[in-house]
Order: structure tokens, then C-alpha cells, then sequence
């Protein structure tokens, strides 16, 4: 993907330059496949998307997952 999880540099951008092809076009198809299903991508982060028409934009729900 051209960058880990969770690090916070420019490599984690969207827009990101310097990826390899296959990099790059990982990232497009998870974005594709996102927003195609609804999500929203946030461009600083390759891995972070929101749900575009969140039902409960403004509930915290916490429930156990065992």
C-alpha cells in the first residue's frame, strides 16, 4: 500500500507521490471499492474512510464483541 497503518507522513496521503504502480493502484481499487459501497475516503490517511450517510452522525454506540 506504500505505507503502514497508522503513520503519520505524506507517504499515507491519497495523492502520495513516489508509490510504486502496484502501490498506487492498490490504493485506488480500496478507494474504489469504498466509496463505491458508501464511504468517504479522507485524503491524508490511505487506510481511513467514514460512511457518507451516517444514520447516527451524532451517537457514540459501544457495545461488546466477544
Amino acid at each position: 500500500m506504500g505505507g503502514d497503518f497508522d503513520f503519520m507522513d505524506e507517504h499515507s496521503h491519497h495523492a502520495a507521490s513516489g508509490l510504486t504502480e502496484e502501490e498506487s493502484r492498490n490504493r485506488d481499487v480500496l478507494r474504489h471499492i469504498m466509496e463505491s459501497s458508501g464511504f468517504e475516503a479522507y485524503c491524508n490517511e490511505w487506510w481511513h474512510y467514514v460512511l457518507a450517510d451516517e444514520p447516527y452522525p451524532n451517537t457514540y454506540i459501544n457495545f461488546s464483541i466477544s
